[in-house]
């Protein structure tokens, strides 16, 4: 919307793995509510972009923000510093992410995978962390399976634990880096109805997929990076059926 301020913001973002760099120069804004698809070829820095908004990955130059806040970085005496430990655990609270290997704790039931970082990052009592994680779990269709271990649940379902573990957190942005692309493909729909949902109640979205119709039905806008730089941004139908970038058309033509 016009005049609004961004939630997200990227600006000239550099990442380089030795040699190779992976991001060139990338600069986004994401607005409060939106849900923004990245599409492309694997290789094309989409995951790498998502793991500098969440800081999982340091860039090399230039800098991301949500909402006043640093990726990585804090404020002080007017310029900026590198974040402590606690600061950076901080920002993370409001920067949920999903992984496409959902990255639960075995040991733990769904119930415990969803409430640990509400007892260890926020400080909450048992009690208060277990009734907003059961809350999580009921938004992901999951409740009647809270003392269940990972290793008892279908790909689909620990995923949406998964979901729930980020949601119960209460962030302002949540990050899917390609969460479907580990499932069997009868279990990819149960996933996507709950990602579809969470965008219904207005949460800030930024989803790497290879699902073009998530893409098309749910995406405010869908960005297509390739090698490194976003090749083209624009409205799901611009992007998904009228195409500019002769790279996309490409793409678009063999996944299709």
């Amino acid at each position: 919307m016009a005049g609004t301020t961004p939630l997200v913001t990227a600006r000239n973002v550099v990442k380089s793995y030795g040699d190779v760099q992976v991001l060139k120069d990338i600069s986004l804004d994401v607005d409060e509510g939106e849900v923004l698809c990245l599409i492309g070829p694997s290789g094309s820095g989409k995951s790498t972009l998502l793991r500098c908004i969440n800081y999982l990955e340091q860039m090399d130059s230039g800098y991301i923000k949500v909402g006043d806040e640093f990726a990585g970085a804090v404020v002080k005496d007017g310029a900026l510093h590198e974040a402590s430990p606690a600061e950076l655990a901080s920002y993370r609270q409001r920067v949920g992410m999903v992984f496409q290997h959902f990255n639960l704790f075995l040991h733990l039931t769904a119930l415990e995978n969803v409430t640990i970082g509400l007892r260890k990052v926020r400080g909450m009592s048992k009690r208060e962390a277990a009734d907003r994680g059961r809350a999580a779990l009921a938004s992901v269709g999951l409740q009647h399976l809270e003392g269940s271990f990972p290793r008892n649940l279908s790909g689909g379902q620990q995923q949406r634990v998964a979901i729930a573990r980020a949601v119960a957190m209460e962030p302002r942005v949540m990050l899917f880096d390609e969460p479907t692309s580990a499932l069997d493909p009868e279990l990819v729909g149960e996933v996507l109805s709950v990602m579809r949902a969470l965008a219904e109640g207005g949460m800030t979205m930024i989803v790497v997929t290879h699902e073009m119709r998530f893409a098309r039905d749910v995406g405010s806008r869908v960005a297509f990076m390739d090698q490194g730089v976003i090749a083209e941004i624009g409205s799901a139908s611009e992007v998904l059926d009228t195409p500019r970038s002769e790279r996309t058309k490409t793409f678009l033509q063999r996944v299709g």
